[in-house]
């Protein structure tokens, strides 16, 4: 997060000097790669079971860059796990309009429509989300 902060793309929380330098940085580098600077950093504290910090930061990689479906797809995932049902399924929807033939995505959306209701005192879903998938 230091280098994302650097790049001016991590955020305002104060961070200390090198204002004029960062700024130039962050001016030489496109927000695409910014985008997947987040994205992999999404995978690493997914995989670390971080999941507020992976959804925060694949929710930064699809502002900067609204086409990075494998992000979209992760938070589907994500959500899903912390029984967000509505969210998950807005995500995995959003995965599947930018890559449709995606499978492994329409077994995400298919799995998440075969869910049962959520009712009152249900207990932590089992799902199946494996690993975190890549960025590209």
């Amino acid at each position: 997060q230091q280098v994302l902060q650097m790049l001016g793309a991590g955020g305002s929380d104060g961070g200390g000097g090198g204002g004029r330098e960062a700024a130039a940085a962050a001016a030489a580098v496109p927000s695409a790669v910014i985008a997947e600077v987040w994205a992999h950093l999404g995978v690493a504290m997914q995989s670390l079971d971080r999941v507020p910090e992976a959804i925060e930061s694949y929710r930064r990689a699809v502002r900067l860059d609204p086409t990075l479906h494998v992000c979209f797809a992760n938070l589907a995932t994500l959500h899903a796990y912390l029984q967000e049902r509505e969210r998950a399924q807005a995500y995995i929807e959003q995965a599947l309009a930018l890559d449709a033939s995606n499978s492994t995505y329409s077994q995400i959306r298919q799995h998440l429509r075969e869910l049962p209701p959520p009712g009152p005192s249900d207990g932590a879903a089992s799902t199946s989300e494996g690993s975190p998938a890549a960025p590209p």
